[in-house]
């Protein structure tokens, strides 16, 4: 008998259920639950890690083109990656897209990409919504947590100290190049290992920048807590006020933060921007234009290391009404001439994201998740319970669009096992799809006009 005590009674251990889906051979629904992919989730379907790079081969073959560094051409300062499925872009794919490019460069820094010629790093930044990374510093502090947060920081705090001098080559030889965190990212096992981490290793680290021209604060909270995202934002970030980010928060990402990049001989970071409309949509005609001027001062033109060294490479995700809220701004700030963002020159700055074609998209896409969850792998390779026409129809009724396809396809697979469906054909696709399927409002171009006021506070 359980105590009912509020104060004593313990949760109760989670009886293991039932797996629903090992009739069709699955360990659970392999279909997303949720529309948007969330990078650091554990759960495969929503993070990004099932991905199939194939159906996107012409779009990475242009972000490679664009953004990637090569010995024979420089890559472009600003880019663009627009979603042309929808006017507001939703479930087109660009989120895993931009996942997966980070994680291509950041499995080895660029080395297969550059062909080894380069050090790169990405961060993914998606803003915040309603309003709050409207303004250009609140977009600043982004680009700084989400750098931290990605590990950039730590890889140019982890490069700094195998460099330093002071880890014995045996030392670094027990470290995992791919996965530093363990190893050099831990106080605790270099100390065991002999090393004087606070008064030589991190002094030294200090020094270097410093001489590399980061200010001295910074220099030593980045040696003191850089090389681990969570001990660098507890220690300095959470301590920036709005005030200091409004202040100072462009020359900690736009001179301090280059520096320590290029003291650790990296040569460019990657800012792929995610959902640029929760920057745009809630900005006034005058915010709109103050931030794109701050955008060409601080990476075209202005006084800051990264313009001087061409350091940060900017991808801007955006759809048609973004497009068409920015474009007389973008042009009277000169920026169309850095990265067109409409007209006949776009097409030499932009990657399109179009639909995908139901005929060749539908069964790869579907297999890479049923695959990830076959309990059998033997049966990998196999579209059952579903037919390679049930698939292509989801996808055909879902517009090219996959978000809305997988979620489809989840609802008709967990409506297969309420009605003890053995197969799944086009016309249960179909029926699922005009009864179950959930129709986002749409949303009003132009804000309505506000209602006349109850009371006139003009008096005569």
């Amino acid at each position: 008998m359980t105590n009912s005590n509020p104060l004593l009674r313990r949760s109760q251990p989670a009886r293991i259920a039932e797996n629903l889906y090992e009739r069709f051979e699955l360990r659970e629904n392999p279909f997303p639950d949720s529309p948007t992919i969330v990078p650091d989730s554990s759960d495969p379907r929503r993070n990004g890690e099932i991905y199939c790079a194939d159906l996107r081969a012409h779009e990475q073959n242009q972000f490679e083109r664009l953004l990637i560094p090569r010995m024979e051409h420089e890559n472009r300062l600003i880019a663009l990656l627009m979603d042309y499925a929808t006017r507001r872009g939703r479930g087109i794919g660009k989120t895993a897209f931009l996942n997966h490019q980070r994680r291509r460069i950041m499995a080895d820094l660029g080395d297969e990409l550059t062909d080894g010629a380069y050090v790169l790093l990405a961060a993914h930044l998606i803003p915040e919504g309603g309003g709050r990374t409207r303004k250009f510093w609140q977009f600043v502090r982004l680009v700084a947590q989400t750098m931290n947060e990605s590990k950039c920081i730590s890889w140019a705090i982890w490069r700094l100290r195998a460099v330093s001098g002071l880890i014995p080559d045996d030392v670094l030889a027990e470290v995992d190049p791919r996965d530093p965190a363990p190893t050099l990212g831990n106080d605790q096992w270099l100390r065991q290992r002999g090393i004087e981490v606070t008064f030589a290793l991190n002094s030294t680290v200090a020094q270097r920048l410093i001489e590399a021209g980061v200010r001295e604060e910074v220099a030593r909270s980045l040696a003191q807590g850089g090389h681990a995202p969570e001990d660098w934002k507890r220690q300095f970030l959470d301590h920036q006020t709005d005030y200091r980010w409004r202040q100072e928060g462009h020359l900690l990402v736009f001179d301090d933060l280059v520096r320590l990049f290029q003291a650790a001989d990296i040569r460019q970071t990657l800012l792929l921007v995610d959902e640029v409309e929760k920057i745009v949509v809630p900005q006034n005609r005058q915010e709109r234009r103050t931030f794109v001027d701050e955008l060409r001062r601080h990476f075209v033109d202005g006084p800051f290391q990264n313009v001087y060294a061409r350091f940060y490479g900017l991808l801007l995700t955006i759809h048609p009404y973004v497009q068409e809220l920015w474009a007389p701004h973008w042009q009277a700030s000169g920026l169309d001439r850095v990265c067109a963002l409409s007209g006949g020159m776009s097409e030499e700055y932009t990657i399109y994201f179009n639909p995908l074609n139901a005929a060749d998209a539908a069964v790869p896409l579907v297999l890479a998740y049923l695959d990830h969850f076959r309990i059998i792998p033997d049966q990998r390779g196999q579209l059952a319970p579903f037919d390679q026409e049930s698939v292509v129809e989801a996808l055909r009724l879902s517009g090219g669009v996959p978000g809305p396809m997988l979620t489809l396809l989840r609802l008709v697979l967990e409506q297969a096992i309420r009605e003890g469906w053995g197969a799944i054909r086009v016309d249960q696709v179909r029926t699922v799809y005009e009864t179950a399927v959930p129709i986002e409002p749409l949303e009003e171009d132009v804000p309505g006009r506000l209602p006349p006021a109850r009371v006139d506070l003009i008096e005569d």
